[in-house]
């Protein structure tokens, strides 16, 4: 599952870093050559990370009683809201600095971080609010049900009217609820064994890959389109990933895992100011900036990572509690 995360946090980091071409004008926004891709990756690359969380939530060992939730949800709050409150902030904060250079302006500030949360750190506040409200389930039963709710939450969302509008917040609730529900089923033995159906999962991807060939190469706004080729791409990278023995895992993939957190928060900022450089010195070549684009996203971040990690007060804005442990040993080493 740390694997899985990570390959959907690559998948992000194209996907935005692509995007970017397309606002920056170095590609054409409505060709095929950019709308396949990119709508092909967004039905399935922020699922993927919600059936992770899922999946660890309910796998990692934690009572299912009030007062355990409790304590699991004020560890929750405290390490997704320092990095998203820090890395929505910092965004904000470089797109009002250079409003001239960036490609999306900032929002007003409160709203925000407190309603509108803004690519990619949704995500952490999203995730946040369904910690809030699913605490971890002592029965297979109620894990099931979990699942059947929420399902029943996603096909209503899906079919709404686009006349009717609902809250920010609440829509990406509503949206992502029945992955995050999937990944807990996970758990369940026999629940798990019946999804991780090799024949079906390879039918799947072929019908998946398909259907975005036909649909995608022209702007699809369509939610049911949306959700069933997604469904179709998660049963199959999940089963894959599944699949793979963790024996013979290789060790830089290991390491990798441990870099989600800093890629994902940081790729947007380096990836822009990155691109910024090679516009100054005159470089607009699609390849260089969309090479030189994914470097910076993923390799800046993993060097501050590194040079976090030996510093409690840097680290913090990463791993909160982590943090706060490496400081309370190192104030036990002085005495």
């Amino acid at each position: 599952m740390d694997s899985l995360k990570l390959f959907a946090c690559l998948l992000v980091v194209f996907g935005h870093l692509y995007m970017s071409m397309a606002s920056s004008g170095l590609m054409d926004g409505d060709s095929a050559v950019y709308l396949l891709p990119i709508q092909t990756v967004y039905t399935f690359h922020v699922p993927v990370f919600f059936v992770c969380s899922g999946f660890l939530y309910q796998y990692n060992k934690g009572g299912s009683s009030f007062s355990s939730h409790l304590m699991s949800l004020k560890r929750k709050i405290i390490n997704l809201g320092v990095p998203y409150i820090v890395f929505s902030s910092a965004t904000l904060l470089l797109k009002n600095a250079f409003a001239s250079e960036v490609n999306n302006q900032a929002t007003p500030f409160l709203r925000t971080i407190l309603f509108e949360p803004i690519a990619p750190y949704w995500y952490l506040y999203t995730l946040l609010l369904i910690f809030c409200i699913i605490p971890r389930l002592g029965s297979p039963r109620a894990i099931l049900k979990l699942l059947a709710v929420s399902l029943a939450i996603k096909v209503v969302y899906v079919l709404l009217p686009e006349t009717i509008v609902l809250p920010d917040l609440i829509g990406k609730v509503a949206s992502n609820l029945v992955w995050f529900s999937l990944g807990m089923s996970l758990t369940v033995a026999g629940f798990g064994k019946l999804m991780m159906h090799r024949a079906m999962a390879i039918v799947l991807f072929i019908a998946a890959a398909v259907a975005s060939l036909v649909l995608y190469g022209k702007e699809n706004t369509d939610k049911i389109t949306q959700f069933l080729i997604g469904f179709a791409f998660v049963y199959s990278l999940v089963d894959l990933f599944m699949s793979i023995d963790v024996t013979n895992e290789s060790r830089l993939l290991r390491q990798m895992s441990a870099y989600f957190l800093p890629i994902y928060v940081l790729h947007t900022i380096c990836a822009a100011c990155m691109r910024a450089i090679l516009f100054k010195f005159g470089l607009d070549s699609l390849a260089i900036h969309l090479t030189v684009g994914f470097i910076a996203s993923v390799f800046i971040p993993v060097a501050i990572y590194e040079i976090a990690e030996r510093r409690w007060w840097l680290f913090i804005l990463f791993e909160p509690t982590r943090a706060l442990k490496m400081k309370k040993g190192e104030c036990n080493e002085r005495v």
